[in-house]
């Protein structure tokens, strides 16, 4: 028996997932697809900053879409948990970003001088103002830089309630399951095959993260997103407020009392192997930021797969020859931060053909991308 749905979203991460969520307020009938269960995958092995003021990105599009992203979480996380009964455990006390050496301070200077002027709220702090804030840090600090509206939630619950809230509004989510097989004729597809099923659609969502190469294939698109491994672990403690930033090295505080610890960025293919190095330098990192947390036990560790795009920003666009195939991945690093406002557009671009913001600095990257500028990140574009 052949079913319909007006959408199929292909992965239930937090990107399908918030795609999905702005479709039914739209009244579509919209069908997830998660080959194993809603935001298993990368969504769950971030660490849930939602980093902007913190973040790499200067001024770019990429800034732009993280910055209206980060402003429609308060509400949103409101009613997701209203829906769900769920907390997602938001945290509001922002992000410390650690100077310790001269050239910290050249960095963070151009860097907080380009927040305040972009009307966002800095502070920069003294070796005594940040102690005072964070007594338990070491004494080997010159002082901070503190972005208040970058706030942090519990990216797991996050994804379990924002999974319980879409189906609330009246979406399904199919669960252990993939799409193998389309029907496509004049240019669109017509029908994609779960198990032994059909599902008429009007459209599809490619959102699979670090699988969308693979999901594409299906349907005879090249889409060049790769996984990058990011190993992470937990400890036990209470000893930090803030998320606590330096070097690319972070801490973050769960209310459940937990510390993540991360992370890495490695090519390794599809490996989510944690090894004993990896962890052994995140401790000692860790241990030089705040000294206390030798003595703290060990929770739990792991690794995630993030999708890398190789124009270092998202895939945002229509699939080319396939006008009702929309590609949403490669976020990478940010999907926590950049899911809001990813649902946003992409439900707009489906339902109205006009985003409220521009998509053309997201499409697919056709031919080989440049190398980044001196000065830019080699991992997120502006």
């Amino acid at each position: 028996m052949t079913q319909t749905a007006d959408v199929v979203v292909i992965g239930g991460g937090v990107i399908g997932l918030a795609i999905a969520w702005n479709l039914t307020e739209q009244q579509q009938r919209i069908l997830v697809v998660e080959k194993h269960q809603p935001g298993q995958e990368a969504s769950s092995a971030a660490a849930g900053i939602l980093a902007v003021s913190s973040g790499r990105s200067r001024q770019g599009p990429v800034y732009q879409l993280k910055r209206a992203s980060q402003a429609l979480y308060p509400a949103l996380v409101e009613e997701i948990e209203q829906r769900s009964g769920l907390s997602v455990e938001y945290q509001t006390a922002g992000v410390l970003d650690l100077l310790r050496t001269e050239a910290d301070e050249q960095k963070y200077r151009e860097i907080y001088q380009l927040r305040r002027e972009q009307g966002s709220a800095a502070a920069w702090l003294s070796a005594a103002e940040v102690r005072r804030l964070e007594p338990h840090l070491t004494t080997d600090l010159r002082g901070a830089v503190h972005f208040p509206d970058d706030h942090h939630l519990n990216n797991g619950k996050l994804a379990e309630a924002w999974a319980n809230a879409v189906v609330q509004r009246g979406a399904t989510i199919r669960t252990d399951a993939t799409v193998t097989e389309a029907r496509i004729g004049n240019g669109k597809v017509t029908a994609v095959r779960i198990g032994d099923e059909w599902i008429s659609t009007n459209t599809v969502v490619i959102a699979a993260g670090s699988w969308s190469q693979q999901v594409g294939e299906v349907f005879g698109l090249t889409i060049p997103v790769q996984p990058a491994k990011g190993q992470m672990m937990s400890v036990r403690s209470t000893l930090v407020r803030h998320v606590i930033s330096w070097d690319d090295h972070y801490l973050v505080p769960r209310k459940n009392g937990e510390v993540v610890i991360g992370s890495t960025v490695e090519f390794v293919g599809y490996d989510k192997d944690v090894s004993l190095a990896t962890l052994r330098a995140l401790i000692d990192r860790s241990v030089v930021l705040v000294p206390e947390l030798r003595s703290t036990p060990l929770h739990r560790f792991w690794a995630g797969l993030r999708p890398y795009s190789p124009s270092r920003r998202p895939i945002l666009c229509r699939a080319p020859g396939l006008e009702n195939v929309i590609l949403a991945t490669g976020h990478h690093r940010n999907g926590i931060v950049m899911a809001p406002m990813t649902g946003k557009l992409i439900a707009e671009l489906i339902t109205t053909g006009t985003p409220s913001m521009s998509l053309e600095p997201f499409a697919l990257p056709l031919e080989p991308v440049p190398p980044p500028p001196e000065g830019e990140s080699p991992d997120e574009a502006d």
